[in-house]
């Protein structure tokens, strides 16, 4: 269940588009919003007394300032929507940035931020941390999107893994309210269904319809590439929301993104809601 939806706000002009998504799909689920602004503050503040420096107590003043009139701008964005909702603000230096906006996801049902190396602001270290660390699901829209509409046709990226199950899981609100859901398996030449003893077309199938779901399976094969190929049906089947589990690993305490969900999270020019 989708209760409370947390948006990424930073000030800049998507903060609009993040809204506007985020309420189309909180007035779909009956939500409420919980704009969070991430305040982050000069790094130097963190090693230097500012009482001390005229230009340093500018530099804050101006920071404040500016603080101030983001969560302002958004509160009113937000007011205009008629739902339940709240504006929170977190000061943090920008090496805590990420940590700190995982750790207030965690009492949201699901995040919503711009995707990750698409994002004009630059925010996708934020993007990545929330999506790897909160526990959260992410759901992330396209800069400057402004379809807003309820999520009819949706294409689930479907691999019989973890990440996969819980998206599937996180997503099932908005799976229950389409009207057309198509399950896309990428056939990655792994062997076929009759040598590994399974169906996963009939068990994924299977498993949808146990929760009211009617959905199609198609099996794509002939691609090298499974991002793309996911990007590709996507658009074949006039998705308007692309679900899907997020691979990743670390490497020097940073996250990166695998193959296929760095491809669709690069370019999608839909909504993506992931989970890992």
């Amino acid at each position: 269940m989708i209760n409370d939806i947390a948006i990424h706000l930073t000030g800049s002009g998507e903060d609009a588009f993040r809204i506007g998504e985020a309420a189309a799909v909180a007035r779909t689920l009956d939500a409420r919003l919980t704009g969070i602004y991430l305040h982050q503050l000069p790094e130097v503040l963190a090693i230097t007394d500012p009482s001390g420096s005229a230009f340093l107590r500018r530099l804050v003043a101006q920071s404040e300032a500016e603080a101030e009139a983001a969560v302002k701008a958004a509160d009113q964005d937000l007011r205009r929507f008629g739902l339940p909702y709240e504006v929170r603000r977190l000061d943090v230096y920008p090496r805590q940035a990420g940590e700190a906006m995982s750790n207030l996801v965690r009492q949201s049902d699901l995040f919503v931020g711009t995707r990750p190396y698409g994002d004009p602001d630059k925010a996708q270290a934020i993007e990545e941390a929330v999506l790897f660390q909160s526990g959260r699901p992410c759901l992330f829209v396209p800069p400057s999107y402004q379809r807003r509409s309820v999520c009819e046709n949706v294409l689930l990226a479907w691999k019989n893994t973890p990440e996969a199950a819980r998206a599937v899981a996180d997503a099932m609100p908005l799976l229950k309210r389409a009207k057309s859901v198509v399950v896309a398996i990428v056939d990655e030449a792994l062997g076929a269904p009759e040598e590994q003893g399974n169906a996963p077309d009939e068990d994924v199938g299977r498993y949808l319809s146990r929760h009211g779901i009617k959905a199609d399976v198609h099996i794509i094969d002939g691609w090298t590439n499974t991002g793309a190929a996911i990007l590709n049906e996507a658009a074949r089947t006039a998705a308007h929301l692309i679900v899907m589990g997020a691979y990743g690993h670390s490497r020097l305490r940073e996250w990166l993104l695998g193959g296929a969900t760095r491809e669709v999270l690069s370019s999608a020019p839909v909504p993506v809601l992931v989970s890992h």
